[in-house]
C-alpha cells in the first residue's frame, strides 16, 4: 500500500521547458508503480496553460481540482472551474480540451486517467498527432509545440480575462 497526502506534499518537479506551460507535477502513479492507472498532481503557473488543446482515442480523463481557479476550453465552450470541481474527459474528437490559469495564484489539480491503453492524442488547433512514435504534423516529424508555442492565439480575450 502507498499513502501520499496531496494536501501537504509540495508539488516540486518543475516543467519550464515551454514558455506559457509552466509549472509542477507530483507523479504519483510512477512513483507507486501503477500499471493500469495514471495519477499525478499538477500545479498550472498564474497565466500559464495545462497542455496544447488535444483529445485522446484510448485514455479517458478526470481531473479534480485542489487549488485555485481556471478556465477550462472543451469543445471550444469555456468554462470556469474551481476548487472542488470535478472534470471528465471521454476520448474522440468530441471532447478537446486544456485549461489556463487566468489568475495571479497557482492552480492545483489531481489528474487522473486509465493508462495501457492504446492511445493516440490529437491537436486540432495544430493539426498535430501524437502517437507511440512521436509528434507529427502532415506526415512529418515536428516538436511537441510546434504551432501552439502561444496557445493564446485561439482563446477568445474574455476567456483569458476569466470573464466566462
Amino acid at each position: 500500500m502507498n499513502i501520499v497526502n496531496i494536501r501537504t506534499t509540495e508539488v516540486t518537479e518543475r516543467f519550464d521547458e515551454q514558455e506559457n506551460y509552466r509549472g509542477a507535477v507530483l507523479r504519483l502513479s510512477k512513483n507507486f508503480g501503477a500499471d493500469k492507472l495514471g495519477f499525478h498532481v499538477e500545479v498550472i503557473d498564474p497565466k500559464n496553460f495545462s497542455a496544447p488543446y488535444h483529445y485522446h482515442t484510448g485514455e479517458e480523463e478526470m481531473f479534480l481540482v485542489l487549488e485555485g481557479e481556471a478556465i477550462v476550453r472543451c469543445n471550444d465552450k469555456f468554462h470556469k472551474v474551481v476548487e472542488g470541481d470535478l472534470l471528465f474527459y471521454k476520448t474522440g474528437p468530441d471532447n478537446p480540451h486544456n485549461m489556463f490559469n487566468h489568475t495571479d495564484k497557482p492552480f492545483k489539480f489531481l489528474a487522473i486517467s486509465n493508462s495501457g491503453v492504446e492511445d493516440n492524442c490529437h491537436y486540432p488547433d495544430s493539426k498535430k498527432t501524437l502517437t507511440a512514435e512521436g509528434v507529427t504534423q502532415n506526415g512529418v516529424k515536428v516538436d511537441y509545440y510546434k504551432d501552439e508555442e502561444d496557445p493564446a492565439k485561439y482563446w477568445p480575450e474574455y476567456a483569458l480575462r476569466g470573464e466566462v
